[in-house]
């Protein structure tokens, strides 16, 4: 049996969230938006071999047993609406690792980041979790600059990751990043 382990995936509508999935998953992005109406739920078998290394916990032993075994992570893609969430607020229990995902060209998205965080910690508890600044593909209409994302990720102490589900960039490092936190945590 593999190590299993739920991770949750919020932010904003429109940020991305649903792209990014399909395409760490299935390698696809969507043609048109559809908003996520309470959660989707897709299940992936992480390929370990890549970033066995990484994790930093584990003695040599374990490690073997870890790549042998696989980790098996449920990804539930959380709607963004924030009048909704209460209805939602199940979809946070027992999670192990978050992703939280801002659009990189919508303000309101970047503030939001302290709402989801703060919703994560409350439901959730003390988890690991990334933050992630997505559609670097749109970046002529960037409006959140560098500086204002490296103090809020030194807020948090958390890795960040600029992502662009549409052209592939980083999305795999994303992903791969929360599996190697969830992982060690579980360890």
């Amino acid at each position: 049996m593999s190590y299993r382990g739920k991770v949750v995936l919020l932010g904003d509508p429109a940020v991305g969230k649903t792209s990014l999935l399909n395409r760490y998953i299935d390698d696809k992005f969507p043609d048109e938006y559809l908003p996520t109406v309470g959660a989707n739920f897709l299940v992936t078998e992480v390929d370990l071999t890549n970033i066995i290394d990484k994790l930093d916990k584990l003695d040599e032993e374990l490690k073997e047993k870890v790549a042998n075994k696989g980790l098996k992570i449920y990804f539930w893609d959380i709607g963004g609406q924030q009048d909704k969430l209460f209805a939602n607020e199940y979809y946070f229990l027992d999670a192990v690792g978050a992703i939280v995902v801002f659009n990189l060209i919508e303000e309101e998205s970047f503030n939001n980041l302290e709402f989801w965080i703060s919703k994560l910690r409350e439901l959730s508890g003390e988890i690991p979790f990334i933050i992630v600044g997505n559609k670097t593909d749109l970046s002529e209409g960037r409006t959140i600059n560098e500086e204002r994302i490296k103090t809020k990720v030194n807020d948090y102490n958390v890795e960040f990751y600029e992502t662009s589900a549409k052209t592939n960039e980083n999305v795999t490092k994303a992903f791969e990043s929360i599996s190697i936190k969830v992982l060690n945590n579980l360890a």
